[in-house]
């Protein structure tokens, strides 16, 4: 392990990329132990707190080790950190010239033979939009969505690019100048490979179909999970199946508009079928935003309906398949689409949950999902890797890395934890007041007023989260009268274009539900007030919480204090670490919920945050924040 402490050391140039960086020791220790895990082989679990920099910490081994190596996260926010800020700060801590490429999914990307039909298959009142993206096509190098200098309608984007379900492959007329094929070639010649937790399943899955054999990434043998308290439930998603009523209907558009396309009879009473059976499924499934769907409920729904589909897609998909190339793409999808239907209907597996789903729009669709994904992660993720390296600021919880370990099949991997470099008794305090109780069991004319002297205290700078979107609302209706601080709330505008207007107003207050619950980096003084509007403890109709929680009793457990429990201090430790992300950063963290101290359970949920004095008083909340 000498060459990375030589690399690591205080003498290195690490110190001079980072000259006000002062958690050395622990970003030494933890890189000495991805540096180890990739020498020797095997897996490691870790967990570093904000600041200790675990990107330059996995980075530079990485790099020294000469290995292909893949780094996959759950944001783009991170990715963009990785490529723009943290590989080139590794490349002058190590001196090696470290080449890097970030590989999307097809559907970010344009498709420059579907743009040649786009004109005719958009609806006119966003045609104007095509103009500006063929603007941008004559300067573009990569054909990111992402590199838009605006958001696309949904309805133009999918017209412009594909899935790999409607991907023509090596048939594709304009395969040498495909964007997502250069961005795999790039990532072939490259030694850091950044891709995203569900596009890496997804390859994990078409790679155990195939053999092993490559597919969308290139040979690996080492891979670095960052974001890893994400993996667990991004690989339950990725290895379940979905069908959904928007899904069909734009599957029917298509095979119409590729059969108009080479001038074929489009197959419409199979279509026609599809979508009068399609309806009579969706529509005899339960009301509500999410329901579970248990042995019971499954036999209630219509199965010669399910019957009927899957006999027109298998009907749609032969007629089709020899039209044309993307016909026969969407003959495969049409093959996928019937399996999916069979494997929600008909699970072959009792660690399967199903469940339907509706969204604000009014579409459903149905879902099915493993509630444990560990042996599967084991036998195909990492018994076939060299090494494995999993790591997060939000990994421990009261029972420290044992309970993820067992999770995500790595009950052999060896755990590290580094805590924060941050001096969390100075600059923190943690407020739980006595009078609130969270999950809406007090009145919301109490906990508007409560936020609303707390903001005022802060003088704005606050991120106000809720584990509810419709309490988080309620909230913000009732508070931004009450206060004279400007005030943003998710929905308003694009989260990112949220984010910057938070950041460069350093007075405006941020309101927001569980997708900014994480991912959210804003240190220095436009935030200083976090508030937790309640405990994080899943809403009940979450299926993969219940189906667990069921499990665990079953086995003698506790669904509480197994499932429900670390899954809130997990979510609770991650609310909190929005606040101090710098040295300089103080403030205060407070939790509406008295719940934290007043119930025996508080105690853990206490437990996993860092060492922080706690307060029941709003005068040392104001006074802290006044000094």
């Amino acid at each position: 392990m000498r060459r990375y402490k030589d690399q690591l050391g205080y003498a290195s140039p690490l110190k001079h990329a980072l000259p006000a960086f002062r958690s050395r020791d622990g970003q030494l220790r933890l890189a000495q132990e991805v540096g180890d895990t990739i020498d020797r082989g095997g897996l490691l679990v870790a967990e570093a707190a904000t600041g200790i920099g675990k990107s330059l910490a996995y980075l530079v081994p990485a790099a020294l080790s000469g290995r292909r190596v893949v780094v996959t996260t759950s944001t783009k926010a991170l990715q963009g950190q990785l490529l723009n800020e943290d590989l080139p700060l590794a490349r002058q801590a190590t001196g090696l010239d470290i080449t890097a490429a970030v590989v999307k999914g097809r559907s970010n990307y344009v498709c420059r033979l579907q743009r040649a039909f786009a004109q005719q298959r958009v609806p006119a009142e966003y045609q104007h939009e095509l103009v500006r993206l063929d603007e941008w096509l004559i300067r573009t190098r990569e054909g990111d969505r992402d590199e838009l200098p605006f958001v696309p309608h949904e309805a133009v984007w999918r017209e412009l690019s594909v899935g790999p379900d409607r991907c023509r492959g090596a048939r594709c007329a304009e395969r040498d100048g495909c964007y997502a094929e250069l961005a795999r070639e790039r990532a072939t010649g490259c030694q850091i490979v950044l891709v995203n937790h569900a596009l890496y399943l997804a390859d994990l899955a078409l790679r155990t179909a195939r053999g092993g054999e490559p597919v969308i990434l290139p040979e690996h043998d080492v891979l670095i999970v960052d974001e890893a308290h994400d993996f667990e439930k991004i690989a339950a998603e990725s290895l379940g199946a979905r069908v959904s009523a928007p899904a069909l209907s734009r599957f029917a558009r298509d095979v119409d508009s590729a059969c108009a396309a080479v001038a074929k009879i489009p197959p419409a009473a199979d279509l026609a079928l599809l979508q009068v059976h399609g309806d009579r499924l969706f529509n005899a499934l339960p009301e509500g935003r999410r329901v579970r769907l248990d042995e019971q409920r499954l036999r209630l729904l219509p199965r010669d309906a399910a019957d009927a589909m899957r006999a027109a897609l298998d009907a749609i998909g032969e007629r089709i398949k020899e039209h044309s190339d993307e016909c026969e793409a969407l003959a495969r999808q049409a093959q996928r689409q019937a399996y999916a239907l069979e494997a929600i209907l008909a699970p072959d597996h009792e660690e399967t949950v199903v469940w339907s789903e509706r969204d604000a729009r009014g579409g459903v669709e149905l879902r099915a999902a493993p509630t444990v994904v560990g042996p599967m992660l084991r036998e195909h993720l990492w018994d076939r890797l060299h090494a494995g390296i999993l790591v997060s600021a939000t990994l421990a919880d009261g029972d420290g890395l044992a309970g993820i370990c067992r999770r995500l099949g790595a009950d052999t991997a060896a755990t590290h934890i580094e805590p924060s470099p941050f001096d969390i008794a100075a600059n923190a305090r943690l407020y739980v007041p006595a009078d609130i109780e969270g999950g809406g069991r007090t009145d919301p004319e109490r906990v508007a007023t409560r936020i609303a002297a707390l903001i005022e205290a802060a003088g704005g700078r606050a991120l106000v989260l809720s584990p509810s979107l419709a309490r988080l609302r309620q909230l913000h209706l009732m508070v931004r009268d009450r206060v004279s601080y400007p005030l943003l709330c998710q929905g308003e505008a694009a989260r990112d274009v949220l984010l910057e207007r938070f950041r460069n107003d350093e007075t405006s207050v941020l309101f927001a539900s569980m997708t900014f619950w994480q991912g959210v980096d804003i240190p220095g003084r436009s935030l200083e007030l976090v508030i937790l509007e309640s405990l994080p403890f899943a809403v009940p109709d979450d299926p993969l919480i219940a189906a667990k929680s069921e499990r665990a009793e079953r086995d003698g457990g506790s669904g509480f204090r197994d499932v429900a429990l670390p899954h809130a201090a997990l979510l609770l430790k991650q609310g909190f670490g929005r606040l101090l992300r710098s040295e300089t950063d103080r403030g205060v963290v407070a939790v509406l919920d008295s719940r934290l101290v007043t119930k025996t359970y508080g105690s853990e949920l206490r437990a996993s945050l860092p060492d922080v004095p706690f307060t029941a008083s709003l005068d040392e909340v104001r006074a802290f924040l006044a000094d």
